[in-house]
Formats: C-alpha cells, sequence, structure tokens
C-alpha cells in the first residue's frame, strides 16, 4: 500500500490568508503585493517556517485529499496563524515595493546572444519546488517584462512534471548552474525519518484499534457529551442494537434516572481528579435495551486525554453480570429467609431489631414491641399427623401472621415453631395487646392441611421495647421468659415491660 505525507498546517495557512484578504480591496497593497506568487509564497514559507507544522498520512485508499480537506483548523491555531500574518506582511509589501521601484524605474538593455554566457550577467526566472526539493533557472532575458511573458510557459511545465509547492522570482545574476538539487540527500533521509515516525504512529494506532474492535469485551466509547462515538461487535451484541444504531445516540438512552444521575456523578467525580493514572474504575449500572428487557452490568471506565492532557471522552468496558447478580441476590435472600415460610430468619431478625435500637437511641419518644410466639403442643401435632403436615401447618401459620401485622414490621420465624413480630413505631401498649388479639383471631379457623382440620394455638409473650434498652440479648431474654409465663398461665400473651 503506498503512503504519502501531507503537511495538513499549510491548506489552513492559505486559507487564512485569503480569509484575511477579503477585508480589503483590490487596489490595496496588502492584495497588491500578495497577487505576486513569488511574494504571497515567501509570506506561506515564513509562518510555517515559525508556527508548529502537522503532517498525516493518506494511504491509496483516501486519495480524495486536496488543500480543502484541512482548510478547517482549530480556534488557536487559526489565531496563531493571523498572528504570523500581521507580523510578517508588512515586511513582504516592503519587499514589494522595492520590487515594482526597481522595475519601474530602470531598464535593462543587454544586447542578445545566440549563444548563452554564463559570465556575463543576464535577468533569469528562479523556480523553486519542494517536491523535487530543487531550484531551477530558466534565461537568459534581456529584461524583466521579457522573463514575466515567458514565466508562465515555464510554470506549466513545472506543473506538468507534477513538481509541488512552485515559488519563483525574477534576478539579474548569473547562476551557478541551471539546476541546483538543494540538499537532497539530507531531504531525502528526513523524509524517511518523518515517514518512518508517521507510519509508526499509525501502524500503533491501528494496533490498539484492532484490539478494541476485536476485545472479548463489549466495549464503547463516548464523548464529554455522553455521545456514542465507537463501539465493537460484542457491544452491538450485548445491547441488542446494531452499530449504526448505536454511534451518536446518547448513552443515557439505555439508563434510567436514578442511573443517569449517579453515571454523571461518578464522571464528575473522575474529572476532578488530578493524577491521571487513576482516572480509571469500576460501576455497577442497570441498562435499559430496546426489547424492554434489562441487563446489570460492571463497567470499568478509563479516560481517554488529548495532547494537552485533557479528557475529551471516556473508554466504558461492559460486563455482563446479571446471571452473576441474580444469584448473589438468590444467596442474599437465602441467608436472610427461612427455606420453609419464606420469613425473614433470625439473622434478619436481629439486623432489623438493631436498627430498631439505634433509631430509638436517636429518637427518645419511639416506642416498639417485640412479640414472641411459641405453638402450644407443636409436637403432638408432628406425631399424629407426620412432619409433612407440622410443615405446612408452620407454612399456614406464617401467612395468618402476615395478616396482623403492618407492612413496615418485621415477622420472622427464628426455629421450630417459634416466631417473633416486631412492632415499629408504636404509641402505646395497647398496639401491641391488639396485634395478639388479632393473631388469636386468625387461628381461631381450622387448617385445612391434607383432608385435616388441625386447631392450633399460641403463646405470646410481650415487651414493649423503649429508649432506655441498649441490647438485644436482654430483650429476647425478656420476651422468651413472658411467653413462658404465658404458656404456663395458660394465657394467650404476657407481657414484660423493659
Amino acid at each position: 500500500m503506498t503512503y504519502q505525507v501531507f503537511n495538513s498546517t499549510l491548506p489552513i495557512v492559505k486559507t487564512e490568508i485569503d480569509q484575511f484578504l477579503k477585508n480589503y480591496s483590490s487596489d490595496h497593497y496588502y492584495k497588491k503585493a500578495l497577487s505576486i506568487p513569488y511574494f504571497r509564497q515567501k509570506l506561506i514559507a515564513k509562518i510555517l517556517n515559525i508556527i508548529p507544522n502537522k503532517h498525516i498520512i493518506i494511504d491509496e485508499c483516501y486519495n480524495f485529499a486536496d488543500d480543502l480537506t484541512f482548510c478547517i483548523g482549530s480556534l488557536e491555531e487559526q489565531l496563531l496563524i493571523n498572528k504570523q500574518i500581521m507580523d510578517n506582511l508588512n515586511q513582504i509589501v516592503e519587499e514589494y515595493n522595492q520590487f515594482n521601484k526597481t522595475h519601474n524605474n530602470q531598464n535593462y538593455n543587454y544586447p542578445k546572444q545566440s549563444t548563452i554566457n554564463l559570465n556575463e550577467l543576464f535577468w533569469w526566472i528562479r523556480f523553486d519546488t519542494v517536491k523535487p526539493f530543487a531550484t531551477y533557472y530558466f534565461g537568459p532575458f534581456d529584461s524583466v517584462s521579457e522573463a514575466s511573458k515567458n514565466c508562465s510557459g515555464y510554470l506549466e511545465d513545472l506543473m506538468a512534471e507534477n513538481a509541488q509547492e512552485i515559488s519563483f522570482s525574477f534576478q539579474f545574476m548569473n547562476p551557478p548552474s541551471l539546476t541546483v538539487i538543494n540538499d537532497m540527500e539530507d531531504l531525502q533521509i528526513e523524509n524517511e525519518q518523518l515517514l518512518e515516525s508517521l507510519w509508526n504512529t499509525e501502524k500503533e494506532n491501528k494496533y490498539y484499534e484492532n484490539l478494541f474492535l476485536s476485545s472479548p469485551d463489549s466495549c464503547l466509547i463516548i464523548n464529554q457529551d455522553n455521545i456514542i462515538t465507537v463501539v465493537n461487535k460484542n457491544a452491538e451484541i450485548l445491547l441488542k442494537t446494531s452499530k449504526e444504531k448505536l454511534v451518536n445516540q446518547p448513552l443515557n438512552s439505555f439508563l434510567n434516572a436514578s442511573n443517569i444521575d449517579s453515571f454523571s456523578h461518578f464522571l464528575l467525580s473522575l474529572n476532578s481528579k488530578t493524577d491521571q493514572d487513576h482516572k480509571q474504575s469500576f460501576l455497577s449500572l442497570n441498562l435499559l435495551l430496546p426489547d424492554k428487557s434489562t441487563l446489570n452490568v460492571s463497567m470499568k471506565i478509563s479516560a481517554i486525554n488529548n495532547h494537552h492532557n485533557h479528557i475529551i471522552g471516556w473508554y466504558l468496558s461492559f460486563h455482563d453480570v446479571t446471571e452473576l447478580q441474580q444469584r448473589q441476590d438468590e444467596l442474599y435472600h437465602q441467608s436472610r429467609n427461612d427455606c420453609l415460610t419464606n420469613l425473614p430468619n433470625r439473622r434478619s431478625l436481629l439486623e432489623f431489631l438493631d436498627s430498631i435500637l439505634n433509631e430509638a437511641e436517636k429518637n427518645y419518644s419511639s416506642q416498639f414491641a417485640v412479640l414472641y410466639l411459641d405453638i402450644n403442643k407443636f409436637k403432638i401435632i408432628n406425631d399424629t399427623f407426620g412432619h409433612l403436615v407440622g410443615d405446612q401447618v408452620l407454612i399456614t401459620l406464617a401467612k395468618r401472621l402476615i395478616t396482623c401485622v403492618r407492612s413496615f414490621d418485621h415477622v420472622a420465624r427464628l426455629s421450630g415453631d417459634e416466631f417473633m413480630i416486631v412492632l415499629s413505631h408504636i404509641h402505646s401498649t395497647e398496639e401491641a395487646r391488639d396485634c395478639a388479639n388479632r393473631i388469636q383471631e386468625s387461628l381461631s379457623n381450622c387448617f385445612h392441611i391434607d383432608d385435616h382440620d388441625i386447631m392450633v394455638s399460641v403463646s405470646i409473650g410481650i415487651v414493649i421495647g423503649t429508649p432506655k434498652v441498649s441490647k438485644i440479648s436482654t430483650l429476647l431474654a425478656n420476651a422468651d421468659i413472658a411467653m413462658y409465663q404465658a404458656k404456663y398461665n395458660g394465657q394467650l400473651f404476657s407481657m414484660y415491660r423493659c
């Protein structure tokens, strides 16, 4: 594959000079001076020698590059070029005026000779080209006017030979040679080094681009406005959306309102970091896909910086953790719920009590109640009807207990036939008594299990919790004492106040 190196700064300089001249009439000395290709080219050369020059590689697949391709520069670059135009233009105009003065006030008449004698002085046209990097002399001529008349023909010949960046001048001199190659060997070495450097950069970019596109992860790039700019194939598959529909679309279209806020805040936190080496992190998000399904992903986010080390975008790498999240949710549920009744277990109850006690310490007017339940003669039920029926009794009892409490109360199975209810935010002890009575009423109907009608009764120990209660162990011990007291006395409930 053939590659060409383009100075992408040159067309921007030319465009800015054209824009600059639009502000002046055709008879203005700026326009007059720069209407001569020699002086215009000299100004361009002065600017290019001062400002940084950018180069790009164009391969044979993209042969559309011309001066207009790169005529739009950054504002910073345009301002720098305009400053150099103003700084150098007056000197160019002075040289142009001197040229005009010499040309208009002097007539050089030298006899024509059929044979060029390089030992004598004549007018010559000097052409300088960048490619090839050479100087050509055409002549001799007896006057500047004669040289001017013949200049266009020589210029067309050079253009036909594909010479590039041609500039010319009229000189009264004795040229050392008709063709001068200007340090061709050094230029060749410099061009080869430049081409090699640019090719290595291009190859490295291609390498990382291929890594991105062929990554086993689902990857995409967004700009500072969260607009998707680049995606790989795995991201298309994960998001169930084609590349054409993903590019130029906001990433927010895959996020719900809460996720949009958390994602934006997360990026802001990364933006605020001063250490560039640590500008990558992980975030878990829930994505909304076009088919209305949801996806849990773990996202690695890395900043993309420009040559000024400013963040211009973000590299995102997704991992589908939906199944892992579901498994974690299942394990969490199993660790805090009873496998038989699906009620919260002892661990969940202790966590809930701990939060209740912490709240009670902060709010001294807060009261709560703990109801400790035990099924009376449950062993007889197991021995008479079997353990499978006994399990169904426990499941049915759990469902009835839930109907006796509020949505923010807590019903848990401790073990065997023992249950516990925590009533949060009560205003009086009567609310605990009312709950016990609702439980008794719910148990007044038989349990219909496997063609058996079974009557179930419970003994309840009630403890009213206050801000003075500081230990869960004390609370549970008092509830246990109250429950056994109710069972011993044959009562529905017994109350123990801390």
